[in-house]
């Protein structure tokens, strides 16, 4: 498990772009759930910490094509995007938030 960030450094509702083991991360803090996926879009390498978040849905969507993807699996749901992005585990330890990055990747 890596850090990728401190419990209260993450805004509610706020993706937060991170570069962790050199994978480009976006965190989330939804209420009390965190989520981690990889921040760049599958369909067209947009970043998708600056799309927009669907609270009511949980996806994300891309800021470039609209494509969304599931923030609990990563998951496309929308068109034009059909491949998912990476979904990290994330594990809360006190302050720490935490993601598993394979140890190949570190």
């Amino acid at each position: 498990m890596v850090k990728v960030a401190d419990y209260a450094d993450l805004v509610d509702e706020e993706p937060a772009g991170i570069e962790v083991a050199g994978e480009d991360v976006m965190v989330v803090r939804i209420g009390d759930a965190i989520y981690a996926l990889g921040n760049v879009c599958s369909h067209a390498e947009a970043w998708l910490d600056s799309g927009e978040l669907h609270v009511d849905t949980l996806e994300i969507e891309c800021p470039l094509h609209e494509g969304k993807f599931d923030l609990r699996s990563g998951q496309a749901t929308a068109l034009p995007c059909v491949e998912p992005v990476k979904k990290y585990d994330v594990v809360v330890d006190g302050t720490e938030v935490l993601i598993a990055v394979p140890e190949s990747e570190l």
